[in-house]
């Protein structure tokens, strides 16, 4: 089967801190390969969360058609 190519652009993808709202939360630690849980905590206020098999922040592709 032919290669299709087109063309991306990257986007920085950040999660916003659900206790105070402002902070970005930031991966503390190794990410966890093994179960696939990371731990973060936010930049403002020092709340910690877990995501399954995210680390924030991180890079993300998208179609020129999806650009925000």
């Amino acid at each position: 089967m032919p290669e299709i190519k087109h063309k991306v652009v990257p986007v920085e993808v950040n999660y916003v801190c659900d206790s105070c709202g402002h902070g970005m939360m930031k991966l503390i630690g190794e990410a966890d390969a093994a179960n696939g849980v990371n731990e973060h905590e936010c930049m403002i206020c020092g709340a910690k969360a877990t995501f399954q098999w995210k680390s924030y922040p991180h890079i993300d592709y998208l179609s020129e058609e999806e650009v925000l």
